[in-house]
């Protein structure tokens, strides 16, 4: 069978199959634009609404918007152009949203470094990017200090876990929320400089959907890791072939997110999905059952993605009756050591009311 033929069978197929009540295309809530022009559209028709709830600390659509410019104008005063690499080298905060943003708005390539990295890997990724920038935590800063002589960084911007915290978190908080912030010398205290940025940022140059704008490196398991080209168009396609489909989360959804954004999965499900949906995300900065059944309760989560291992680790603990976990709509549950299997997804009904599927 020629390529034609085989190609026009599995058309075929698909027309027999596809489900009567599904699109056959993409559906975008503004058209295939720019994922940084997404935020801004929401920005403007939901301005006080939460993009993010870190813990009880609520950052709007609007405040978002408005911090993600003023990194990139900060970025633009470091000397960093389009197409340079910016490594992210955080675990999950709203610190690494505003970051993404504004690295994509002016244009730069955003790498996001794994945050357990010690200095090889660390310098790995930095020489292999060539990285002119990297954006820290201020606990990470010691990895970064270690390697920084040995490549083409020029700047080090920092950030501290506890600006992005509540005084007071609404549910369980890991130890390092509360950690004092520190700035080292020579570094550049991140959110000051956010605050004194008035805006609006434009930047230099056109952003295409084709242009470079992220580098998410893999796992290396057949060798060193590799950095993966993703543009924005990417991003967007991926969200408008997804989001309305297989997730279902609309402007009125609340997601919960604890998968590690610097990983690509993490990425889509906790920082570009939301921003494209225009719903709330629940971040937890790692992964805790009590946090999720807290927070799930607490902000009447509808949407959530699970490793199958998280959603047997909730099934299982002991305080799951104290929590109320109905508000859940879908569950996507990704595999890696579980798996689905029947009676897993009995249990997940029975505790929540919802489905639980298989997403990776």
């Amino acid at each position: 069978m020629d390529e034609k033929a085989y190609l026009a069978m599995v058309s075929a197929v698909q027309d027999r199959r596809w489900p009567k009540d599904l699109p056959r295309q993409p559906q975008y809530p503004f058209g295939p634009i720019l994922l940084t022009e997404h935020l801004s559209r929401w920005a403007r028709l939901q301005p006080d609404k939460a993009a993010i709830n870190f813990y009880g600390a609520i950052t709007s659509f609007a405040e978002l918007d408005r911090q993600s410019d003023g990194f990139a104008h900060l970025l633009r005063s470091l000397g960093v152009a389009k197409g340079d690499r910016v490594a992210v080298f955080m675990s999950n905060c709203p610190q690494f949203l505003i970051a993404f943003y504004g690295i994509l708005k002016l244009g730069a390539v955003h790498v996001p470094v794994n945050p357990m990295f010690k200095a090889p890997e660390l310098l790995y990724e930095l020489t292999d990017t060539g990285a002119t920038v990297i954006v820290a935590l201020d606990q990470l800063h010691d990895t970064v200090a270690e390697v920084l002589p040995k490549t083409s960084v020029k700047q080090v911007v920092v950030t501290s876990l506890i600006e992005a915290a509540p005084a007071e978190p609404e549910i369980p908080a890991p130890a390092s929320l509360a950690v004092p912030k520190r700035v080292p010398e020579g570094t550049i205290d991140m959110m000051p400089a956010l605050a004194a940025f008035t805006g609006p940022f434009t930047p230099p140059g056109p952003v295409s959907p084709d242009d470079i704008a992220a580098l998410n490196y893999t796992g290396g398991t057949t060798g060193m890791p590799k950095g993966c080209i993703h543009t924005q168009g990417d991003m967007v396609y991926t969200a408008a072939t997804t989001v309305p489909f297989s997730l279902g989360t609309t402007k009125d959804s609340t997601y919960l997110c604890y998968l590690p954004v610097f990983w690509v999965a993490g990425e889509v499900f906790g920082v570009i999905f939301p921003i494209f949906a225009g719903c709330t995300c629940v971040l937890l900065n790692r992964w805790d059952p009590v946090a999720s059944m807290a927070a799930i309760a607490r902000y009447k989560v509808t949407h959530a993605s699970f490793l199958v291992d998280g959603a047997v680790d909730i099934l299982d603990h002991p305080d799951r009756p104290r929590y109320d976990l109905t508000s859940l709509e879908r569950t996507g549950g990704v595999s890696f050591v579980k798996k689905l299997n029947p009676d897993l997804r009995r249990r997940w009904r029975e505790a929540t009311g919802s489905t639980i599927r298989e997403v990776a």
